[in-house]
C-alpha cells in the first residue's frame, strides 16, 4: 500500500503542468481538433491564430454576437496569454468568457469556420484541460459526428467525474451511443444535472439553437422515463422515497426551463417530460397542480396548443377533477382556446379539464364550443351537471351507448328475441318513415346509381334506427324494401349491402351485416341461389375497421357459402345466380360473373381460409386474397380445418375479371379502393382484367371532373390520392396500352387534373424497374421530356428520373440524345451572300433562347441523372460523357457563360467511370481513343470554379495512373492554373486534390522523361515553378508537407536543390523561405542533404559561368541582367551558408560521420566534393567585391560542419596552402567547435590542447593582425575550458601571448584580446603564472589609464582590463599591493563614467578578497581623489567598495581598525560640505543618504563602547570643528550630523535614545539661534526636528521626563511657533511638539507646556495665535482626556480666539472646540459663556 508521501507525490504529479518536460509540453502543444498531432507540435502560435481567425471572422459575418470576442480571446494579445501565468481572479474571468464563446457557437460546430474558432481555444486556452465539462457539454448533441471521436483524442486523461462513463470510448476513439449517454442521464446524477443546467444556461443567454434544445429534450425525456422506471421495485415505502427522490432531482429544472421565456423548444421538452412525470409516477394532485400553474403560466401564443396538450393529460392522471383557477382563467384567457380544446379532443382525452375549467366557478357560458366539449365530457363522464354547473345543464339521453365505448355489448347471432331488438331508449313511434320514397319497379337496386338519392333517404333513417331494437326491426320490415320476397327483389339485400359498404357509422355497418346473416340463412331455397353479387361486398366487409363489422362479415361470408350447399356437387350447378340482371342497374350488363361452381371454389379456396385472421385484421383480407389470385399455396386453416386449395389459373384469371368488372360498375367508392387493393397485387394472371376492364375505367376516371370525384370522396368519407392512388395503380407494363395510358394522363391528354399526372408520372417510376429494355429506353425518355418541359407534373417526373435504377442501355441512350450544339443553329447563308473574309466564312447565326434553354435543361437533367446512377459502373459512357464535354464549351461560346455547374457535374461523372474502370477487369475492353486530355484542360483553363478546377485535376490524376500516355502531354498547363487557384486553397479536400494530382501526375511525367532522355529537372521545371511562384499564396499548414511530398514524388536526389535554389531566388526578402527551406531539406537523409548542396553549388558555377544552362531554366537567369544575376547568387551562397549552420543539420552530419559503414564513406566522398568546389569558389571570387564575402561565409559553414576530428584534419592543408582569410575561417570555425563541445569529452580534450600549440605559432609579429587575433581568440577558448589538462601548454601560450606580437602590440583590438586571453590563463594556472604578472598586470593598467585618458575610450579594452585585474584579485589576491589596489580604485572610479560593469565587477570582489587594514587604507588614501572627480556615480561607487567592506569583515577586525574607517565616514560626511558650492550639488542627494546607509550598517557592527566615543566626536566634529566665520559650513556638517542621527534614532528606536543626550545642548542652541535666511539654515532646522521627532517617538525609558532633559529642550521647541510666518508648522514643527507631548507623558510637563503655548495664542501675530490654536488641535487629537485635563485652564483663552479678529483663527478655534466635545462628548457652549 502506498504511503502518505507517495500518495502525496501522486497528486502533485497529477496535477503537474510539466512546465520543464519538453516532452509534455510538445504533446500537450499536439492536441488539436483539425491537424495530426504531428503536424500539430510543430505549428507557431501565429500560425494557428491566422488560421483560426479566419474561421473567426467567417463567424462574425455568420454571427454578430461573435464580434464581442475578437476584443478577447481573440484578440493579438491573446496569442502571448499563458493561463499558467494568470492569476486566479483573471482565470475565473477567463473561464466564464469562454463557456459564454462555447455556448454561442454550439449551434454551428458542424461549420468549417466553428471548427476553426474552437482549435483556437484548444491551442491557446487549453479548453480541453481547464474547461473540460464545457467542452464535452457544447459536442454532447454531436455525439454521432465524426468530430467527437476526435474531440475524445484531445481530452486529458483524468476526466470530470460526472464524464467517467466515456473512459471507454477515450481508449478506442469511438463515438459513444445513445444509449450509453442515456444510461448515464439515468445512473449519474452529475451529468444529468450538470447537462440540464448547462442547456439552460445557454438557453437563458439566448445562445440556444434546435439541436442542443431537441436533443436535451430527448435525452432528458427518455432518462426522467427510466429513473421513474427504474423506481417500481422494492417495498411501496422506498418506492416512495425513490420516486420522491426523482421529483426532487427533476422538477427544479422543468421549473427554471419554463421560467425562461420567448425559447419555445425549450418549452415543448418541458410539457413533454412533465407529462411523462405525470403520466408514469404517482404523483399527488397538489404537484400536479403547481405543474398546470407552471405551464399555463409560461406558455405563449405559439406553444398554447402543446400547453394545452399537456394540461389535458396531466388532468387526467389528477384524483380530482377541481383545477386552479390560475390554470382555468390561463386556458380561457388564451387566444381561440374552445377551437383548440375542440381539436385537442379528436387526438386526446379532456374530459377532465374541461370540466375542471367548468367547476372553476369562471364564467363560461360565453364561450359556446366550450360549453359544448363541457356537456359532452359530462356525458361521457356520467356527471349531472345540473347540480356542478346548472348553468350548462342540459339534459343527456340515458342508455345511449356508442359501439366504441368498453362495455359496449356485442351482437353475436342477433334476432328478434335478443335484447339488440329491444326498446332500450327511443321509442319507433319517434321514427317517421312518411318522408321515405315508394319502390315501384321490382328490380330496383340501391347498388344502381341512379338510386343514390333514394338510398340516402334510407340510410339516414337506417342509421336513425341503429340506436334501437325495435325500430330497427321496423325498417327492416318497411314494405319498401319487400324483405319477404329478397331474393326475387334486390331492394333489401342491395340496401343492406351498401350501408356496410358505405355507411361512416361502425353500428349502423355492423348492424347491416348482422341483418343480411340473419336474412341469408333465412332463404334457403331450393334450387340454391348463387349469392356471387354480394361478395365484393362481403370483401369489403372484412376489411372494415371495426371487428364487430368484420366479425359479422366473416359470418356472412359463411352464410353465402352454405347457400351453394355442403359439397361442390350439383347443387352449385343448379343454382341460380341472385340478381343477375339487376344489381347494378343499367351497369350490370358491364359485369363479368362467374359460374356458380367457380364462385363456390373461390369461397372455398380464397376466402373461407382466411376469415378468422381477417377478423382479427383488416389488412388481411386483400394480401391473402392476392397471394391466393396469384397462384402463392397458403397452408391458412380453412373453416373445415382442411388445408385450402390453389385454384386454377382461368379461374384466378375470372376471379380477377370479376372483381375488375365490379370495381367498374360499383357506385360505392369504398368496394372500387377495397377490391383495387387486390387486384393492384396480382401480377401477370390479372393482365386480362387490366387492359379488358380495368383500361377503360381507368381512361373514364382520369375524364371525369375533379370537383365531382371530391364531392362522392367527401361524401363516402374517402380520401381521393387513395383513391386515385388505387385506381392508377391498377395498370402495369405488361401490355403497351396501359404505358400509353398512363404516359397520355401523365401528359395532361385526358383533361387529367394535376394530382392525377403527378399519380402517373410516379407510377410510371415504379413500373421502369419491371419492364424491357427498349421500353425502358422510351420510358426514359419521355420522363426527360416531361421533366424538361414546362408541364407541372415536371418536378415529379425529375424525381421519377432520380429514383429510377437505370442498366447501361438506357444511359447510353440517355447521353446520346442530347442536341449538340451544331444542330441547333441555323444553316449559314448562302455563299453568294456571304462575305469572303476567312474569320466569317463558317459563321451560322445564334439559335433561338428558348431552343438554348431547353437544351441546357435537358443535359443538366441527364447529368443529374447520370451523377445519381453511379456512373462508374457503366464504362461505357466514357465516350459520350467525353462528346459532350467538347459540346459543353460550343455551349459555353453560345451563351457567354461558363456553365459551372454543368461542367462540374460532368467532371464528376468522368472521374466515377474513370475510377471504375480501374477497378474493372473489363477496362482493357474500353477504347481508350475517345479520352481527350485536351477538352480537361481547356475546362480548367476558362472556368473560375475551384469545384470544377479540383475535379478535373483529380479526373487527371485517375487517368494519368490508368492510361499515362493519353494525357502526359496536355498536363503542365494544369500546373500552371493549380499556382494561382488550388494551392492557395485551406480545406482538407482541396489539399487532398493536389496530394492525388502530385502523386498520380508526377511519377508517370518523371518516368516518361527519363525514358525520352531528358533531365528530369529541365522537364519540370514549368511544374516546379508553379509550386515555387505559388508558395507564398499556400495556407501556412499546408506548405511543408506539399513541398516534401512534391519533391519526395520528383525524387529527392534530383529535385531537391531545384525546389531550394528556387525559392531561395524568387523570395529574397521573406523571411520565412529560409526556415521552411532548411526544414524541408532536414526532412531527408543526411546524404541526400548533402549531394543537394553539392547540386546547388553547381548551379551556382553554372549562374557564373558565361554560357548558363540549368539557371537559365529553373531561374530565369536568361531574362535578367548582369546586376540581377549577381544579387541573386550573392542571395544563394548566403542563404546556402545559413542552411549549412543549421544545428540539425550539423547533428546528424556528426552522427553519420561517426558511423563506420558504407554510407559514412559516401557522405566524406560528397563532403571532400564539395569542399573542393567551396574553396575553388572561393578563389574565383577572391576579386569580386560584391560575392567574396558571401563565397567566404559558405566556406566557414562547410567548415563548421563536419566533425571536430576530421575538420582539424582537412584544415591543417587549408592553413599552409590557404589565404588569410581561409586561416581567419579555420580558426573562427575552430572556436565556434570548442564553444560547442562538451567539457566532459575527452577525446575532444586531447585533441584541441594538441592544436594549443599550432595556433602559438600563427602568434608572430610576422603574421597578419587579423590571423594574429583570431589565434588568440581561438586559444582563449580552448584554454578557458581544457587549459587545466595541461598547464605547461597554457604557460608557453602565456608567455606568446604576453610577448610583442600580442600583448605589446600598438593594435588596440590585439592588445584588448590578449588582455582577455590573459585573464582566462590566470584563471588556469593560478599561481604558475605569477612570474609574468608583474611585466603583464603594469603593462594592463597602464593602456587601462591611457585608455581612459584618451579622447575616445576603448571601452572593450576597459572591459578586457578590468576582467584581468578581477582574474588576478580572484585567484592570487595577494600579489596584488597597495600600488595596484589604489591605482586600480582611482581607474575604476574614472571608469563609471563610460558606464562598463567590468570595474562594478572588480570593486565588488575586492572587499571579499583583500585584508581589511590594507582595503581600508586604500579606500582612505583615494577617498578625497574620489570625491575630486566629481562624478557622483564614482563615489556612490567608493562608498559601496566601504559597505561591502564593513559587511564581510568581522566585527573584532572593524573594532580594531575602526580609526580608519571613521576617518573615511568623516570624510564622505563632509562630502556635503565640499560639494555644496557645486552647481551639480543637487546630484550628491543619493550618494548623502547613502553615507548614512553605510554609517548606520557599521554602527550594527560595532559596540556601543567603541561607537559612543566616535559618535562625541563627530558631533564636536560638527558644531566646533570649522571656524565660526565659516557658518555655512558648520550648517552643513551640522545638516550631516542630524541627518544620521535621523536614521540612527529611526533604525535603532529606543536602544539609542540616550544618544540624544550628545545632540541636546546643540539642538537647543540651534532652535533658539537659527533665523532661517537661508536655504540650508532651513534645511538644518527641519533636519533638526525631525530628528527630535523621532527620537520623542521611540522614548520608552522616560528620558524626556527627566526634568533636565525637558526643561532643556521645551522652551526652545516651543518658540519654534514663533517662525509660523516663515515655515509651515504644520510639517514639522507641529508633529515635533506633538510627539514631545507625548514622549513627556506627566502632568506637570504638560501643565507647563500648555501655558506656553496658550501664551502663544495671545501674540500680537495672527500666525502665531493660528499656529498655536493647530499645535492644540493636533496635541489633542494624540493625546485625548489626558491633555483636556487642562481643559480649565484653557477655556478662557479659547474663549479669546472665538472672538479673534482673524477669521482663520475663529476657524481653527470653532474645530477645536468641536474636537474637544468630541472627545470630552459634553458640549462647551455652557463653559464658554
Amino acid at each position: 500500500m502506498a504511503t502518505a508521501l507517495q500518495q502525496q507525490l501522486a497528486a502533485i504529479a497529477a496535477n503537474s503542468t510539466h512546465q520543464l518536460d519538453l516532452k509534455a509540453q510538445k504533446a500537450r502543444h499536439s492536441k488539436s481538433l483539425l491537424f495530426e498531432p504531428r503536424d500539430a507540435a510543430s505549428q507557431s502560435f501565429d500560425t494557428i491564430y491566422q488560421i483560426c481567425y479566419e474561421g473567426f471572422e467567417e463567424l462574425c459575418m455568420l454571427d454578430a454576437r461573435f464580434s464581442a470576442f475578437g476584443r478577447s480571446l481573440f484578440s493579438e494579445q491573446s496569442k502571448d496569454e499563458d493561463r499558467t501565468q494568470m492569476t486566479a481572479a483573471e482565470n475565473q474571468e477567463l473561464d466564464r468568457m469562454l463557456e459564454t464563446f462555447l455556448g454561442l457557437v454550439g449551434a454551428r460546430l458542424l461549420l468549417k469556420p466553428a471548427m476553426k474558432a474552437v482549435e483556437w481555444l484548444v491551442r491557446r486556452f487549453r479548453v480541453q484541460e481547464y474547461n473540460t465539462e464545457a467542452l464535452l457539454l457544447t459536442f454532447l448533441p454531436y455525439h454521432t459526428s465524426h468530430i467527437f471521436p476526435t474531440l475524445l483524442s484531445i481530452l486529458p486523461d483524468q476526466l470530470p467525474p460526472m464524464f467517467r462513463f466515456l473512459h471507454p470510448y477515450v481508449a478506442s476513439l469511438h463515438s459513444p451511443p445513445r444509449h450509453a449517454l442515456l444510461a448515464a442521464a439515468i445512473n449519474n446524477q452529475g451529468f444529468f444535472s450538470a447537462f440540464s443546467q448547462y442547456a439552460l444556461r445557454v438557453a437563458r443567454a439566448r445562445h440556444h439553437s434546435a439541436v442542443l434544445l431537441g436533443f436535451w429534450a430527448s435525452i432528458t425525456a427518455q432518462a426522467v422515463n427510466g429513473m421513474v422506471d427504474a423506481t417500481r421495485s422494492g417495498r411501496e415505502a422506498v418506492r416512495k422515497q425513490r420516486e420522491e427522490d426523482v421529483l426532487l432531482r427533476v422538477l427544479p429544472i422543468l421549473q427554471s426551463a419554463l421560467s425562461i421565456k420567448s425559447v419555445p423548444e425549450l418549452y415543448l421538452g418541458a410539457c413533454m417530460i412533465m407529462t411523462i412525470l405525470a403520466t408514469k409516477a404517482s404523483i399527488a394532485d397538489k404537484v400536479l397542480d403547481a405543474m398546470m400553474d407552471a405551464i399555463a403560466g409560461a406558455w405563449m401564443s405559439q406553444t398554447t396548443e402543446d400547453g394545452l396538450t399537456c394540461l389535458a393529460v396531466i388532468a387526467e392522471e389528477k384524483e380530482h377533477v377541481a383545477l386552479p383557477a390560475k390554470v382555468a382563467r390561463a386556458v380561457l384567457k388564451a387566444d381561440a382556446s374552445a377551437g383548440l380544446l375542440q381539436q385537442l379532443s379528436q387526438r386526446h382525452r379532456i374530459d377532465k379539464l374541461v370540466l375542471g375549467i367548468a367547476l372553476s366557478g369562471i364564467e363560461v357560458g360565453n364561450i359556446p364550443g366550450l360549453v359544448t366539449l363541457i356537456r359532452e365530457s359530462a356525458e361521457r363522464k356520467r356527471i349531472d351537471l345540473s347540480k356542478l354547473a346548472p348553468q350548462l345543464a342540459l339534459e343527456v339521453p340515458s342508455g345511449t351507448v356508442d359501439e366504441t365505448m368498453p362495455d359496449a355489448p356485442q351482437i353475436e347471432e342477433p334476432s328478434a328475441e335478443q335484447p339488440g331488438f329491444t326498446s332500450t331508449g327511443q321509442d319507433m313511434t319517434d321514427l317517421d318513415f312518411t318522408g321515405l320514397p315508394t319502390l315501384v319497379d321490382e328490380t330496383v337496386s340501391f347498388l344502381d346509381p341512379a338510386w343514390n338519392a333514394t338510398f340516402e333517404a334510407f340510410l339516414s333513417v337506417f342509421e336513425t334506427a341503429c340506436a334501437s331494437g325495435s325500430g330497427f326491426r321496423s325498417v327492416l320490415d318497411l314494405p319498401q324494401l319487400q324483405r319477404s320476397r329478397l331474393a326475387e327483389r334486390p331492394a333489401f339485400l342491395t340496401l343492406l349491402a351498401r350501408v356496410w359498404s358505405s355507411s361512416q357509422k361502425p353500428s349502423a355497418r355492423a348492424r347491416a351485416l348482422e341483418a343480411a346473416v340473419l336474412e341469408i340463412r333465412a332463404h334457403n331455397t331450393i334450387p340454391a341461389l348463387d349469392w356471387q353479387a354480394l361478395l365484393p361486398c362481403v370483401i369489403v366487409g372484412l376489411a372494415d375497421t371495426s371487428q364487430r363489422a368484420r366479425r359479422a362479415a366473416a359470418k356472412l361470408c359463411v352464410a353465402v357459402r352454405e347457400a351453394y350447399g355442403s359439397g361442390a356437387g350439383n347443387t352449385s350447378k343448379t343454382a341460380v345466380m341472385w340478381a343477375k340482371e339487376s344489381v347494378y342497374g343499367a351497369q350490370t350488363a358491364r359485369l363479368h360473373s362467374l359460374s356458380a361452381p367457380d364462385a363456390q371454389k373461390f369461397i372455398d379456396s380464397a376466402l373461407l381460409p382466411i376469415l378468422e385472421d381477417c377478423i382479427l385484421d383488416g389488412q388481411h383480407v386483400s394480401r391473402a386474397l392476392s397471394e391466393s389470385l396469384k397462384g402463392s399455396e397458403s397452408n391458412t386453416p380453412s373453416t373445415g380445418g382442411k388445408e385450402a386449395k390453389t385454384m386454377r389459373t382461368s379461374l384466378r384469371s375470372d376471379v380477377c375479371t370479376f372483381l375488375a368488372s365490379n370495381v367498374t360498375v360499383t357506385p360505392v367508392l369504398r368496394v372500387k379502393l377495397d377490391l383495387l387493393a387486390v387486384i393492384n397485387r396480382v401480377g401477370k394472371v390479372g393482365s386480362d382484367a387490366r387492359k379488358k376492364v380495368l383500361l377503360p375505367l381507368v381512361e373514364e376516371w382520369a375524364a371525369m371532373p375533379c370537383e365531382e370525384i371530391k364531392t362522392s370522396c367527401l361524401a363516402e368519407g374517402i380520401a381521393k390520392l387513395d383513391l386515385d392512388r388505387a385506381i392508377i395503380g391498377s395498370m402495369s407494363y405488361r401490355s403497351s396500352d396501359e404505358v400509353s395510358a398512363l404516359q397520355e394522363i401523365a401528359a395532361g391528354g385526358t383533361s387529367s387534373e394535376l394530382g392525377l399526372q403527378s399519380i402517373a408520372v410516379k407510377r410510371l417510376g415504379v413500373l421502369f424497374a419491371s419492364m424491357k429494355a427498349a421500353g425502358q429506353t422510351a420510358l426514359a425518355d419521355f420522363l426527360l421530356n416531361v421533366a424538361v418541359g414546362e408541364a407541372d407534373v415536371s418536378s415529379d417526373a425529375l424525381e421519377a428520373l432520380r429514383t429510377i435504377q437505370y442498366t447501361t442501355e438506357v444511359l447510353v441512350s440517355l447521353v446520346g440524345s442530347l442536341p449538340n450544339a451544331a444542330d441547333l443553329q441555323d444553316e449559314p447563308t448562302p455563299t453568294k451572300k456571304r462575305r469572303t473574309s476567312k474569320s466569317e466564312v463558317s459563321t451560322s447565326r445564334k439559335p433561338e433562347p428558348a431552343m438554348l434553354d431547353a437544351a441546357i435543361r435537358r443535359i443538366t437533367l441527364v447529368l443529374e441523372v447520370l451523377e445519381g446512377a453511379h456512373p462508374e459502373r457503366h464504362p461505357q459512357l466514357l465516350q459520350g460523357l467525353f462528346h459532350l464535354l467538347g459540346e459543353l464549351h460550343q455551349y459555353k461560346t453560345l451563351l457567354g457563360s461558363q456553365l459551372v455547374y454543368l461542367q462540374g457535374l460532368l467532371m464528376g461523372c468522368l472521374l466515377s467511370v474513370v475510377k471504375g474502370l480501374k477497378d474493372s477487369p473489363k477496362s482493357a475492353d474500353v477504347d481508350r481513343s475517345v479520352i481527350r486530355a485536351d477538352l480537361i484542360v481547356e475546362t480548367v483553363r476558362t472556368t473560375s470554379s475551384a469545384q470544377v478546377h479540383n475535379t478535373a485535376l483529380l479526373l487527371v490524376s485517375e487517368l494519368a495512373t490508368w492510361a499515362p500516355e493519353l494525357v502526359l502531354h496536355s498536363v503542365m498547363p494544369l500546373f500552371t492554373f493549380m499556382s494561382t487557384t488550388l494551392l492557395r486553397q485551406s480545406d482538407e479536400y482541396s489539399a487532398h486534390v493536389t496530394d492525388q494530382t502530385v502523386s498520380r501526375i508526377v511519377p508517370p511525367l518523371a518516368a516518361s522523361l527519363k525514358k525520352r532522355g531528358k533531365d528530369l529537372v529541365t522537364g519540370a521545371s514549368e511544374l516546379l515553378l508553379s509550386f515555387t511562384a505559388a508558395f507564398e499564396h499556400i495556407p501556412l499548414h499546408r506548405r511543408s508537407g506539399l513541398f516534401q511530398h512534391l519533391v519526395q514524388t520528383l525524387g529527392a536526389k534530383e529535385a531537391l536543390f531545384a525546389v531550394s535554389a528556387m525559392l531561395i531566388e524568387r523570395y529574397p526578402t521573406d523571411s520565412r523561405v529560409e526556415p521552411f527551406v532548411g526544414e524541408l531539406m532536414g526532412r531527408f537523409p543526411v546524404a541526400t542533404q548533402l549531394l543537394a548542396l553539392k547540386q546547388y553549388l553547381d548551379l551556382v558555377f553554372d549562374a557564373l559561368s558565361p554560357k548558363r544552362n540549368l539557371s537559365n531554366v529553373i531561374l530565369a537567369f536568361g531574362e535578367k541582367d548582369a546586376e540581377r544575376i549577381e544579387a541573386s547568387v550573392n542571395t544563394l551562397l548566403q542563404t546556402m551558408a545559413r542552411l549549412m549552420e543549421n544545428p540539425g543539420l550539423r547533428k546528424r552530419v556528426v552522427k553519420e560521420f561517426g558511423k563506420s559503414s558504407g554510407e559514412a564513406g559516401t557522405l566524406q566522398s560528397i563532403y571532400a566534393q564539395l569542399l573542393e568546389q567551396t574553396m575553388l569558389l572561393s578563389r574565383d571570387l577572391a576579386s569580386n567585391d560584391d560575392l567574396r564575402d558571401a563565397a567566404s561565409s559558405v566556406l566557414t559553414s562547410l567548415l563548421g560542419l563536419t566533425p571536430t576530428k576530421d575538420f582539424i584534419e582537412s584544415s591543417a592543408q587549408l592553413m599552409q596552402t590557404g589565404s588569410d582569410e581561409t586561416r581567419q575561417e579555420v580558426f573562427q570555425s575552430l572556436e565556434s567547435r570548442v564553444a560547442q563541445a562538451k567539457r566532459g569529452d575527452s577525446t575532444l580534450q586531447q585533441t584541441f590542447l594538441e592544436v594549443l600549440p599550432n595556433c602559438c605559432v600563427f602568434v608572430a609579429e610576422e603574421q597578419p593582425v587579423a590571423v594574429r587575433h583570431a589565434a588568440i581568440t581561438c586559444m582563449d577558448q580552448i584554454i578557458e575550458k581544457y587549459g587545466k589538462r595541461d598547464r605547461a601548454a597554457v604557460l608557453q601560450a602565456a608567455k606568446t601571448v604576453s610577448g610583442d606580437a600580442a600583448l605589446g602590440s600598438e593594435v588596440v583590438s590585439l592588445r584588448t584580446m590578449s588582455v582577455l586571453c590573459l585573464a582566462s590563463m590566470v584563471e588556469v594556472l593560478g599561481d604558475e603564472f605569477i612570474p609574468i604578472l608583474p611585466k603583464v598586470l603594469s603593462k594592463t593598467l597602464d593602456y587601462l589609464d591611457e585608455t581612459q585618458s584618451a579622447v575616445k575610450c576603448k571601452k572593450q579594452t576597459q572591459s578586457a582590463a578590468f576582467g584581468f585585474a578581477t582574474a588576478v584579485l580572484d585567484h592570487l589576491p595577494w600579489m596584488y599591493s597597495a600600488k595596484y589596489l589604489d591605482w586600480t580604485l582611482q581607474l575604476a572610479a574614472v571608469s563609471r563614467d563610460i558606464e562598463t560593469d567590468a570595474s562594478s565587477a572588480f570593486c565588488t570582489l575586492a572587499p571579499s578578497k583583500i585584508q581589511a587594514e590594507p582595503m581600508l587604507s586604500s579606500l582612505d588614501r583615494t577617498f578625497s581623489m574620489i570625491v575630486e572627480t566629481n562624478h557622483e556615480d564614482a563615489v556612490q561607487q567608493h562608498l559601496g567598495v566601504v559597505r561591502r567592506a564593513i559587511q564581510h569583515n568581522s566585527k573584532r577586525d572593524l573594532k580594531q581598525h575602526s580609526a580608519i574607517i571613521f576617518s573615511v565616514l568623516l570624510a564622505a560626511f563632509d562630502i556635503r560640505r565640499i560639494k555644496a558650492a557645486g552647481e551639480d550639488h543637487e546630484d550628491y542627494a543619493e550618494v548623502l543618504a547613502f553615507v548614512d546607509t553605510v554609517a548606520v550598517d557599521l554602527v550594527l557592527k560595532l559596540d556601543d563602547q567603541t561607537f559612543r566615543p566616535f559618535f562625541i566626536r563627530f558631533v564636536e566634529w560638527a558644531a566646533t570643528g570649522l571656524p565660526k566665520k565659516d557658518p555655512t559650513g558648520r550648517h552643513l556638517r551640522l545638516t550631516s550630523l542630524y541627518s544620521f542621527a535621523h536614521h540612527f534614532f529611526d533604525q535603532l528606536q529606543s536602544i539609542v535614545t540616550s544618544y540624544a543626550s550628545h545632540l541636546l545642548e546643540n539642538a537647543a542652541q540651534l532652535l533658539t539661534t537659527l533665523t532661517l535666511k537661508t536655504d540650508e539654515q532651513r534645511a538644518l532646522l527641519q533636519i533638526v526636528l525631525q530628528t527630535l521627532s523621532s527620537s520623542f517617538r521611540h522614548d520608552q525609558d522616560d528620558f524626556w521626563q527627566a526634568p533636565d532633559h525637558f526643561n532643556a529642550i521645551v522652551t526652545p521647541l516651543l518658540s519654534q511657533l514663533e517662525k509660523a510666518k516663515m515655515v509651515q508648522v504644520t510639517d514639522y514643527i507641529i508633529p515635533a511638539i506633538t510627539e514631545f507631548a507625548a514622549a513627556a507623558a506627566s502632568p506637570e510637563h504638560h501643565k507647563a507646556m500648555n501655558v506656553a503655548i496658550m501664551a502663544y495664542t495671545r501674540h500680537e501675530s495672527a500666525d502665531v495665535r493660528l499656529a498655536a490654536a493647530k499645535c492644540e488641535r493636533a496635541i489633542t487629537e494624540r493625546l485625548g482626556l489626558d491633555w483636556l485635563a487642562l481643559l480649565p485652564e484653557m477655556l478662557p483663552f479659547i474663549s479669546e480666539l472665538q472672538e479673534d479678529d482673524d477669521e482663520d483663527v475663529e476657524r481653527e478655534t470653532l474645530r477645536w472646540v468641536r474636537q474637544i466635545e468630541d472627545v470630552t462628548g459634553e458640549s462647551l457652549e455652557g463653559m464658554l459663556q
